[in-house]
Formats: C-alpha cells, sequence, structure tokens
C-alpha cells in the first residue's frame, strides 16, 4: 500500500497548497473523509520529529525508521479513531510511546545500548541536511552540546527519560504526557523533575565551554520556574 500517493481531492478551495495552512486537526478530518492527500501533509510534518524522537530512545536508525513508518500507517489506519479531545500531536505520540516501550520490552532479554542521541553517529543518517550557509563554529558547539546531551542523558533511567523528551523536546504539556503515557499527573511532574536532576547532575561535570554553560544554566532557569 503506498501511503504517499493520491491523485485526487486536492486541499481546501481546490488548491492542494492550502493544505499547508491548515491545522493537524482538520488535515486529519480530511483523512477520514479519504484525503490522502492531507495524510502527505501530515507525512511531511511528523516524520522528521517521530524519527527523532524513536532514534533518541533506541539509538539505532534503522530501528527507528521501522518505528516511525509503523505509528504514521497506524495513523492512517486508525485514523476514525481520532477525536479532537487532546491536539492531534499528543495522539501521535501516544502512538509512538507505546510502540518503543513494546519494542524495548521485546528486546529486553538481549538488552542493547540506549540512549538520547540527538546528533547520530557518522554511519547514521541525519535527519535533516547541514544548513550550507550556517556559521561553521555554532555548528559545531550545537554538535558538541548534541554530544554532551547525549552522554547525560543515556544515564537517565528510560521510565523518566520518555516523558522527559516528550517535554523537552517535543514540548508536550504535562497534561498531554499524562494522556501520551498513562501516568497520573502528579507522576509526570515528578518524574520529569527528576530526570531534569539527573540531567543536570550528569551533564554539568562534562562542560568545559562557557557558551554551553550558558545554556545550561538557561536550561537550568526554566526548569527551576516550571518546578516552583
Amino acid at each position: 500500500m503506498n501511503l504517499m500517493r493520491d491523485d485526487h481531492v486536492p486541499g481546501p478551495n481546490g488548491a492542494a497548497e492550502g493544505l499547508k495552512e491548515m491545522r493537524d486537526e482538520d488535515l486529519i478530518v480530511l483523512v477520514q473523509k479519504g484525503h490522502r492527500r492531507a495524510f502527505d501533509e501530515i507525512v511531511g510534518r511528523y516524520k522528521g520529529r517521530l524519527f527523532s524522537f524513536t532514534l533518541r530512545m533506541v539509538k539505532d536508525a534503522s530501528l527507528a525508521e521501522e518505528l516511525t513508518q509503523e505509528t504514521l500507517i497506524r495513523v492512517y489506519m486508525h485514523a476514525e479513531k481520532y477525536r479532537e479531545i487532546a491536539r492531534f500531536s499528543t495522539w501521535v505520540f501516544t502512538i509512538a510511546t507505546n510502540l518503543v516501550r513494546n519494542r524495548m520490552r521485546q528486546q529486553s532479554r538481549s538488552p542493547r545500548f540506549l540512549t538520547l542521541n540527538p546528533v547520530p553517529d557518522e554511519d547514521e543518517q541525519l535527519v535533516d541536511p547541514p544548513d550550507p550557509v550556517a556559521d561553521p563554529s555554532r555548528s559545531i558547539e550545537s554538535e558538541e552540546l548534541g554530544r554532551l546531551i547525549s552522554a547525560a542523558t543515556a544515564k537517565i533511567p528510560e521510565k523518566y527519560r520518555v516523558p522527559f523528551l516528550l517535554r523537552e523536546v517535543e514540548q508536550l504539556s504535562y497534561e498531554e504526557i499524562q494522556r501520551a503515557t498513562g501516568l497520573k499527573l502528579g507522576t509526570v511532574r515528578s518524574r520529569i523533575n527528576r530526570a531534569r536532576h539527573r540531567f543536570r547532575q550528569n551533564v554539568k561535570p562534562l562542560l568545559r565551554n562557557e557558551a554551553l554553560l550558558a545554556e545550561l544554566e538557561r536550561i537550568e532557569a526554566r526548569a527551576e520556574t516550571e518546578e516552583d
């Protein structure tokens, strides 16, 4: 089944470009009505985000691609189940979170090394090509920060890491994370706070670059504001 092609039904007002202006929640309504170009637009918006999310959990580009594709297939196959009682992104990441957890449980008898890795290894595929006009020094700094984050988050237990990722990377609200994980709201807050504390403990000794240290301090300030 080809989920990426549709020769009928353009976007609203007869223009396929109109799909790009629509909310996710309106696009999935079109998908429910059989408009597969609307699904193409959803894929374009979410494929990179889902790949990055799953890659940070499983640190395996092939497995992350497989889980991303499976998530998108389930979004398509079960589109009719979505109701706008929650943001569409929450529904999508609920599906992805469940698939990741199921796969990790399946692999628990022969555990793999799991880590968050915002910057893939040299033999892994990058989600986005590098910006040719970007400042090289900022690119190097960003890569360094990514590797430090990877080293620090690798030490955070998985049960804390999932809500931490959904909050800090995907910017879901606490209520949305509650729906995505099935945890109680107090547990969500507690696990995110614990993950933040462990992250700061893990990463601070690794920092020698003043700019990176300043960035961490900004992260800490935001975390302390939210915790208050």
